[in-house]
């Protein structure tokens, strides 16, 4: 009868508590008594400190990330004295709370084994359609270059194409060409991958730089691709062809005085493209020639910031240009020198990637993505905040977002970390619903695709030189938060809920400003990042002069 009750319950209505600890029959530690409700049923299970080590390891193992640490050993072995051992009671009940609260891990079959909710269920074996279906993306298919990371990713249907341009982002490698682990003249990569007839995978077109690829950009009207290189240039590339498309070098643009290029964009009409000398260049997309660009850096905060990443608002003719200052600078491109029109101040950690989505506006920076307004030009200065998107076991100063994609008809977010983490956001919520490890380390691109024949998938390259595609698994009713639901007394004291945000496609929705109950000390999250040295890049023939929008074109 219990075990039909609890197969006839949803694991939204768990109820799950730490009510007391025993020690073993040697008394060389502890085992903690686990309360577990389903429905009408009511079991315990006993499990040592160790066997809350094992279950963290195995949802490591299984791709699960943004998980919860356990509490420091002890120097002289497990605690005995009552206090000590009412302190870790709490520690490991708040752990299991947050396993349970996020979808995924919530049904993980690891965590199911460890409060025994599948033999409760009935569904021990792997086959029983009781057990509930897991929430983490499956990858698909990977491309790799093992040598580099991946600095750049584009996915081209349109010429059956999936782009990607890698850079040696090795530590080796800062020591200089000598030391690294690649062939002395081999630090940067072009690779295009097509698909034949059979639906298999081929390299059609690879390229090898004795520089580092910093960035790519693909356009889809006019079948261009820009590849930024570190020396300041920036070739221009053409597809030609059907479902073999060839391709083919037209120019080389020089923008940037020999600094590395750090962000393209381009529309039909424009390209966008920053530099690490803290210029920003606009040119037309089909003649190639200069519209407008200058150097900002008397705009930015102090002299080691440099210019991140870019968004390009083509259509109002307006660029968002982001900094390693957490500013984002927004300009009018229908002048040259583009005029100012507004700054805003995040005020925490560089800016790495932009999105519109909608009415909304969405910032990668830090370890979160900030959600404002998104306003129409002239009324800049409206743009406020609406909320923020976090992973709470993903905010610790040593890791930080890298990039960002939204996929509007599922009104979902995805973030890419530094600790090569995905975090998936359902746009109603500020908590990450799942969290998957994508990659050994920094997920440095990250695209959704929505729609067939190659979609819907999500592609993110990462620093191990993989570029991965992933199917998603959940629906939108998959992301329900889980609430203690019998022992709401003793969950008193666990932090708070991150508060709701508004969707990102609705357009009329006002919600005050928030954060999330963890980690929002601005402060904390700072970190500048370690691949580069703008005062080492700087050129000595660069002009102090020479840096303002108003004398810098050149």
């Amino acid at each position: 009868v219990e075990c039909r009750a609890a197969a006839m319950a949803s694991l939204d209505d768990l109820g799950v508590s730490i009510v007391r600890a025993t020690p073993v029959e040697d008394q060389s530690t502890y085992r903690y008594h686990i309360q577990v409700q389903l429905g009408t049923a009511t079991w315990e299970v006993a499990k040592r400190f160790s066997d809350f080590d094992r279950l963290l390891q195995n949802l490591s193992a299984s791709r699960y990330a943004g998980l919860p640490k356990l509490p420091s050993k002890t120097l002289l072995g497990s605690p005995t004295d009552q206090e000590s051992i009412d302190t870790r009671k709490e520690q490991l009940r708040i752990i299991l709370h947050d396993l349970l609260r996020r979808p995924d891990t919530r049904r993980s079959k690891s965590l199911r084994q460890f409060l025994e909710l599948n033999k409760r269920r009935g569904d021990a074996s792997e086959t029983e359609e009781a057990a509930p279906r897991p929430l983490l993306p499956e990858p698909v298919r990977s491309f790799e270059d093992p040598r580099f990371g991946v600095s750049g990713l584009a996915v081209a249907p349109s010429v059956n194409l999936i782009l990607v341009t890698h850079e040696d982002s090795t530590h080796l490698s800062r020591l200089g060409r000598v030391w690294s682990v690649v062939e002395p003249d081999e630090l940067g990569a072009l690779h295009l991958w097509a698909r034949d007839a059979e639906g298999a995978w081929k390299r059609k077109h690879s390229n090898t730089y004795g520089i580092k690829v910093r960035s790519l950009c693909w356009e889809d009207t006019t079948r261009q691709f820009f590849v930024g290189l570190e020396d300041g240039k920036i070739e221009v590339h053409a597809i030609s062809g059907g479902q073999s498309p060839q391709t083919s070098r037209k120019a080389v643009l020089e923008l940037h005085h020999k600094s590395p290029v750090t962000h393209l964009a381009a529309s039909p009409r424009r390209l966008l493209s920053l530099g690490f000398d803290t210029a920003m260049r606009v040119i037309d997309v089909r003649s190639r020639e200069l519209l407008c660009g200058g150097r900002l850096i008397r705009r930015l905060k102090n002299e080691s910031d440099y210019l991140t990443c870019g968004h390009l608002d083509d259509e109002a003719g307006r660029a968002f240009v982001g900094t390693s200052g957490g500013d984002v600078f927004v300009l009018d491109l229908s002048r040259n020198p583009p005029d100012f029109l507004h700054t805003l101040e995040l005020n925490a950690g560089s800016i790495a990637a932009m999105r519109v989505a909608g009415s909304h506006f969405l910032i990668a920076h830090a370890d979160c993505i900030t959600v404002m307004s998104f306003e129409g030009k002239g009324s800049e200065r409206r743009m406020i905040k609406l909320g923020c998107h976090r992973a709470k076991h993903l905010a610790d100063g040593d890791v930080s977002i890298l990039s960002m994609a939204v996929a509007p008809e599922r009104q979902l977010v995805f973030g890419g970390y530094s600790d090569g983490s995905v975090a998936i956001w359902s746009n109603r919520d500020g908590e990450a619903c799942i969290v998957l490890r994508a990659h050994q380390c920094d997920v440095t691109q990250i695209i959704w695709l929505g729609q067939e024949p190659w979609g819907p998938a999500l592609y993110t390259g990462g620093g191990d030189g993989k570029v991965t595609t992933w199917r998603l698994n959940a629906n939108e009713e998959d992301f329900t938060f889980w609430s203690p639901q019998t022992f709401g007394a003793e969950v008193s004291n666990i932090q708070a809920a991150a508060a709701t945000i508004a969707p990102i496609t609705s357009s009329n929705d006002t919600l005050a400003d928030f954060e999330p109950a963890f980690g929002n000390n601005p402060d904390a999250f700072r970190v500048a990042n370690p691949r580069v040295n703008p005062q080492a890049l700087r050129n000595a023939e660069e002009s102090d002069s020479d840096d303002d929008l108003a004398d810098a074109l050149r």
